[in-house]
């Protein structure tokens, strides 16, 4: 063969339709990860936890392929979205942890929120002049909560002997606003956002209490997925050691909001009871002892950030 025809076959290889399938078809697929869609009580909260999976997936990306994140047209109940996991019609979802969603489901044991949901506000009528000054925790436990049937909140509210209300969410604010029950605790950053809609009229924040205890929101996936469950762990990893999470949760406005309302407030510590092994551990490694707002990272683990909260029993 000719040095002309060894050229020409060179090219044609190079630019035949087949040579550029063949690269193509050599290429990683993309692979789609369907999420929760977004609801309306989340203030910023949703928004945050696409960004903070986004990440991890994408520093992970090298090793484990390009990804898509897919929302689902839907919102679901917490209970219909783990089963939807089980089912492969979910991939990735996020949630307070407990010992039986984390032996339904398979939890990564990183909390992706600090401790933020950790920590309660008192949802009260605007004129109830029983929380015109500070509450004792025995005041406290001689009240009635609203609380959501299927929320982990509402047994550790249980087990550290407060009076519940099993309601629904929108259920909650009506039966307070017409006396059924005196209080709706909700995390700092929910309360915020619900105030400014009408589902709120007539009720504020109790201005001294915090109801406290271990409480990680944690991603979660199905139990047979293993290479999508350390794929996330790896890269949520990568994000508390070089303090990327803890940036990322600084920079939201409503981490800047609620760490402000938090502060000067007394906290009543409550034992979570429901709190699994993996959680505890979890917890104990990941936020700071001092201050579980904060990430233990590699750039943080020798700082001693101050205590704004007191703590009480």
């Amino acid at each position: 063969m000719s040095q002309t025809h060894i050229t020409f076959l060179m090219l044609f290889i190079l630019v035949s339709p087949v040579a550029v399938l063949a690269d193509e078809d050599s290429r990683p697929p993309v692979q789609k990860f369907s999420i929760p869609n977004q609801v309306d009580t989340t203030y910023g909260i949703h928004n945050y936890i696409v960004e903070v999976l986004t990440r991890a997936l994408s520093l992970t990306e090298q090793e484990y392929g390009p990804f898509l994140l897919v929302g689902e047209q839907e919102a679901a109940v917490q209970s219909r979205q783990l089963r939807n996991l089980e089912k492969g019609v979910t991939d990735i979802v996020w949630m307070i942890s407990d010992r039986d969603r984390e032996h339904q489901s398979r939890a990564i044991p990183i909390p992706i929120i600090g401790g933020f949901y950790g920590y309660r506000v008192l949802l009260v009528r605007e004129r109830d002049n029983r929380f015109l000054h500070s509450q004792k925790l025995v005041e406290l436990r001689q009240l009635l909560y609203a609380q959501g049937a299927d929320w982990p909140d509402t047994r550790i509210l249980m087990k550290n002997d407060f009076n519940v209300e099993k309601v629904t969410y929108k259920a909650g604010f009506r039966m307070l606003q017409r006396g059924f029950v005196d209080a709706y605790p909700r995390a700092v950053h929910e309360a915020l956002f619900e105030l400014t809609q009408p589902i709120a009229d007539g009720l504020t924040i109790e201005p001294y209490t915090l109801i406290g205890y271990p409480n990680p929101l944690f991603f979660y996936v199905a139990s047979w997925n293993t290479k999508l469950a350390d794929r996330l762990e790896s890269g949520l990893k990568i994000m508390v050691r070089n303090g990327e999470l803890q940036s990322l949760l600084e920079s939201q406005a409503f981490y800047q909001t609620a760490y402000d309302v938090l502060a000067g407030r007394t906290i009543y510590e409550l034992h979570n009871p429901i709190l699994s092994d993996t959680a505890r551990v979890a917890v104990e490694k990941y936020l700071d002892f001092d201050d579980v707002l904060e990430y233990v990272s590699d750039s943080t683990a020798k700082k001693t950030p101050p205590q704004r909260f007191q703590a009480k029993q």
